[in-house]
């Protein structure tokens, strides 16, 4: 039996674990799931730089079927400068963006004399980031409940 949208969305708190990288919430009639994967500033010996990396994922339903889509998007940027051993100074950055699905696993680290993180401050600060982790736990969620993901294209055109 399907837990009617409503009252799903009123159950959403007890996906969220306080030991958990990720939390859910609910917005209007979606949930919404954040990570934020890395925010983390260093300064080394002959320059410095920041990298900020963030994961979102979002339920929209269609309740006349009982099924559901998920759209995720992505952002990464770092920033970075200094001076070379050319004696140049030299400042670079990027920004990256994704939206749509993907399967993804990333790992990471910084060791520079000075790291700070959200968390802490040290030398060294290490990430870890695995769709599977967010998109497990939401899935589970939802099926539990009678929902299920809804088919592509094909899929409903061959079912």
């Amino acid at each position: 039996m399907t837990t009617p949208l409503s009252a799903l969305l009123a159950q959403v708190d007890a996906l969220n674990d306080p030991e958990s990288p990720f939390a859910f919430h609910v917005e209007g009639d979606r949930i919404v799931g954040t990570w934020d994967i890395a925010h983390i500033l260093y300064v080394g010996l002959l320059g410095a730089g920041k990298i900020d990396e963030t994961y979102r994922i979002e339920v929209e339903f269609q309740p006349d079927e009982a099924t559901y889509e998920l759209e995720e998007h992505q952002r990464s940027s770092d920033l970075e400068g200094g001076i070379t051993t050319g004696g140049t100074i030299r400042f670079g950055g990027s920004t990256e963006g994704f939206r749509g699905k993907q399967t993804r696993i990333q790992k990471g680290f910084v060791a520079a004399p000075y790291v700070r993180t959200p968390d802490s401050e040290g030398h060294l600060a290490s990430w870890s980031f695995d769709t599977a982790r967010i998109k497990d736990s939401l899935t589970s969620f939802l099926e539990s409940h009678g929902w299920s993901k809804r088919k592509g294209f094909f899929g409903r055109m061959f079912s």
